[in-house]
């Protein structure tokens, strides 16, 4: 392996007026944060003159130099370099509000670069998800139609912190910048030496995310066997952050790994059982030097507690043993791994072309059914028609519901969720079912719940109960759908507070109003479903000394049923909390059952 180890300042790093940093296709969005600008800024702020600052390594694949520019592909340092362009612009921005042009053009010289043709090209390009957002932000058109917030955020920021500095403080800082701020650049030839050197200065990923791992894995052993392989996989994997661009990643991975594996992976283990998996899977893995160390499958340790948590883990530990996977290529792996991701994003986002489909995925994701998402991976996955998925997903409604209404514990439902897999397409809704039944909460238990269940925090939880109430009471038949998102709001008959002034302005004073004990009961009774309902629009009311009355006008223009019904009520106060609490108890049970 041969490396090129360089300590350059930043003007050095950036200066060369023929060289391109390319952030690789495969790689994620540009994702730092306020604690990382502050570090940074902090950092350089604090230096004396005499000191210097190092940022860290980054880590560049080369190829000969030619004449003309020379791109550099970025295999590690993207989140360090992207953030360095947004300070150095803010910088030259700042510069051209104080007509200091000569400072403006020298931090342009850092920005840009020509090749032959003597046009002006960035000197940083980003990744496919991000490099729109970073032209037009580069450029300063249609900003508004950036996706990225984070190019935007940081870039503000660093603009706050240098509107607070003097002219001395200001041209102290750019310098300290240039001239005090050093990286180790680490230039490789081979893209097998690249991934190989990338998991050694990063400590084995300790301080990685298990995704930039895996990622690395992967390519670091395609790069071992041909190009040709190298491209494929680093085309899926693109693909892949593709898919699911704006999800956690690692949560693709640990969900699933989890429904490959049929048990509960937690996060602490996604790599390991990665890597366990893949040597279970894929023919080239032989090649590798930790193959002897998953040559033979691992009994499963499962955590003690886990076991006496899950109830479960037995049936799962079986099924996962007696499994035997069929070898593929790397570039099959790769391809799954990246039809999955797009299962996994169409679920998460609802983008599937059946609408009926995307709307319970939406059900579950009001009610928090994240869990579930295990087996999902799988369903979406199976050639099984779109009528039996949504009996599927409903069935999961009614069981996710229940649980998170009955308390139940929510570190049972990754195994239960995982175990699902191994049902067989021949009569799979009598079969989920039947394995759903053995951790479901019984009628009484749940109608008792419901009319006590606090739903503070919860509100789109709440808001899906309702949501279903008014569907049960128009006899719906799939072809209506409420009003979605942040215009339909969840509203509270007896206002969430009631005892300060700007309540008692805004809505009246329903402190007398609810009389005796009206502080005690309110904050018991005031967050049960029997005190909501739904409504379009935000309430046009005048504060009164019968504040329900003025509430009650506003309901009758209301189209939904459900609220409408309110009008029929000559008061509303805390017997009718619990009167609507029970009536929706009992309607409750007979909705949300197998």
């Amino acid at each position: 392996m041969k490396i090129t180890p360089t300590t350059l300042s930043i003007n050095q790093l950036l200066g060369s007026g023929n060289e391109q940093f390319i952030i690789p296709a495969y790689q994620r969005r540009y994702s730092w944060g306020e604690k990382q600008w502050s570090d940074l800024f902090n950092d350089i702020k604090l230096l004396s003159q005499q000191d210097s600052h190092l940022l860290g390594t980054i880590l560049c694949l080369t190829s000969n130099y030619a004449v003309g520019i020379n791109q550099l592909e970025l295999v590690d340092g993207q989140q360090r370099t992207t953030t360095l362009t947004l300070l150095l612009k803010a910088l030259s921005d700042k510069f051209t509000k104080l007509k200091l042009d000569e400072l403006h053009k020298e931090i342009n010289s850092l920005l840009y670069c020509k090749g032959l043709d003597r046009v002006l090209k960035r000197k940083v390009i980003l990744g496919d998800l991000d490099n729109l957002d970073y032209e037009k932000f580069m450029k300063n058109e249609d900003i508004n139609t950036i996706k990225n917030q984070k190019i935007i955020e940081g870039y503000n920021f660093f603009m706050q912190k240098l509107n607070e500095l003097d002219l001395t403080e200001l041209l102290e800082y750019h310098y300290k910048l240039v001239n005090n701020t050093y990286t180790i650049r680490l230039d490789v030839g081979n893209a097998k030496d690249a991934y190989k050197l990338f998991e050694t200065i990063n400590n084995r990923g300790l301080s990685l995310s298990p995704t930039d791992i895996i990622k690395n894995f992967l390519l670091g052993h395609s790069s071992l066997i041909d190009d040709n392989t190298l491209e494929k996989v680093k085309g899926s994997w693109t693909e892949l952050i593709i898919n699911l661009d704006g999800i956690k990643t690692d949560d693709f991975f640990r969900q699933y790994l989890s429904s490959q594996l049929k048990r509960k992976i937690t996060g602490s283990t996604i790599i390991d059982e990665f890597k366990k998996y893949y040597f279970e899977s894929v023919i080239e893995a032989e090649n590798l030097n930790e193959f002897s160390q998953y040559e033979h499958p691992r009994s499963l340790e499962t955590d003690e507690e886990e076991l006496e948590e899950t109830h479960v883990d037995d049936e799962i530990v079986s099924a996962t043993a007696n499994s035997e996977h069929h070898k593929i290529s790397i570039i099959d792996f790769a391809k799954r791994l990246r039809d999955a991701s797009k299962i996994y994003g169409q679920i998460r986002n609802q983008l599937f072309t059946n609408v009926n489909i995307n709307n319970h995925l939406n059900n579950l994701t009001k009610i928090k059914s994240f869990p579930s998402y295990i087996f999902l991976i799988d369903l979406f996955q199976r050639n099984i028609e779109d009528t039996k998925k949504l009996e599927i997903l409903k069935l999961i409604e009614t069981f996710m519901l229940r649980r998170h209404i009955c308390e139940y514990r929510t570190g049972e439902l990754d195994a239960i969720f995982a175990n699902l897999v191994s049902v067989e397409n021949e009569n799979i809704i009598e079969n989920i079912k039947e394995k759903l039944l053995k951790h479901f909460p019984s009628d009484n238990e749940f109608r008792d719940k419901f009319y006590r269940y606090n739903f503070r925090g919860n509100e789109n939880r709440a808001k899906y109960v309702l949501e279903t109430f008014e569907y049960d009471l128009i006899k719906d038949q799939g072809e209506y759908v409420l009003t979605s998102g942040g215009e339909l709001h969840l509203e509270h008959i007896i206002p969430q507070k009631i005892t300060t002034k700007k309540s008692k302005e805004e809505f009246g004073n329903w402190e007398i109003y609810l009389g005796t004990n009206a502080k005690e009961q309110h904050m018991k009774y005031v967050n049960r479903i029997g005190n909501f309902t739904l409504i379009a629009k935000k309430l046009n009311i005048i504060a009164s000394n019968n504040p329900y009355k003025n509430k009650v006008k506003e309901y009758q223009k209301s189209n939904i049923h459900l609220t409408k019904m309110l009008t029929n009520l000559d008061e509303f106060k805390i017997q009718q909390v619990k009167d609507r609490s029970t009536e929706f108890a009992t309607k409750a049970v007979q909705l949300w059952s197998f």
